[in-house]
């Protein structure tokens, strides 16, 4: 058996100790959306355009903190399979808002109540007031980002 390794120092930093929950919870979490057919940057995408009416590409990609062309490779993939559907900004022809499907929203509606019942284990160690206090501080950190 190998020896433990000191992670100490590393555990007092916030960027080590995020990146270690992901990688905890990211593969289960991605086991349980891949069993509903869904990646999940396709999951988040579905949420901020479900809760946000006359989405564009631009906003996504921002709020998403990704490229905009990457972006369109995922909104291509989600159109294909009948969960959003692009549409003409009436005030501006060149722009296109994003909406979900009848389908795209049973799909969100899937995957997030799959995402709720993962974090409710991942988050198993701590009380409900320590998982909403963990929640409010990393939000506040990135949204100051």
């Amino acid at each position: 058996m190998g020896a433990l390794v000191n992670q100490d120092r590393l555990l007092e930093r916030i960027g080590y100790n995020c990146r270690q929950v992901i990688m905890v919870i990211g593969p289960p979490l991605a086991k349980r959306m891949t069993k509903l057919g869904i990646r999940r940057m396709e999951f988040a995408v579905l949420m901020l355009v479900r809760d946000n009416e006359q989405i564009n590409q631009k906003s996504l990609a921002k709020a998403l903190h990704v490229a905009p062309p990457n972006l369109n490779l995922v909104l291509d993939r989600l159109e294909s399979v009948g969960w959003i559907e692009r549409y003409r900004n009436q005030l501006d022809k060149r722009s296109q808002f994003l909406r979900l499907t009848a389908r795209g929203v049973r799909k969100c509606s899937s995957a997030e109540q799959a995402a709720i019942e993962a974090e409710t284990e991942f988050a198993a160690a701590l009380s409900e007031e320590e998982a909403r206090e963990l929640v409010r501080l990393l939000k506040k950190i990135h949204l100051a980002a």
